[in-house]
């Protein structure tokens, strides 16, 4: 599900819903700015295991304004995810998922 945001504040926001299937079910609900391809806000929701479970939150508030490219939100979570426990996802799943987002705003 992709929708453009009619925002005064920001006319080039678009708002992406979409859920993956890697070893458990995620959902990555992502607002994004088209012209400076900088995430705006994400909400990542699901059936997984994140231990500590703060972990998500961190993700969530920490990701905002970083560029729409694999390397950097790979690079990213690798440094908020240290030293937690993933089940049903994996570092990579998440980063391509949030990539995808990105990429289902051009179909």
């Amino acid at each position: 599900m992709v929708s453009s945001i009619n925002s005064q504040n920001n006319p080039n926001s678009v708002s992406v819903k979409r859920y993956f299937k890697f070893e458990k079910m995620v959902c990555v609900d992502l607002v994004f700015d088209k012209t400076t391809n900088t995430i705006q806000s994400i909400k990542i929701t699901g059936d997984f295991f994140l231990h500590p479970e703060e972990a998500i939150d961190l993700i969530e508030s920490e990701i905002v304004g970083t560029k729409l490219e694999k390397d950097l939100i790979k690079k990213k979570l690798e440094s908020l995810l240290a030293g937690c426990e993933l089940y049903g996802f994996s570092i990579d799943s998440l980063s391509d998922a949030i990539i995808k987002c990105k990429e289902a705003d051009s179909h």
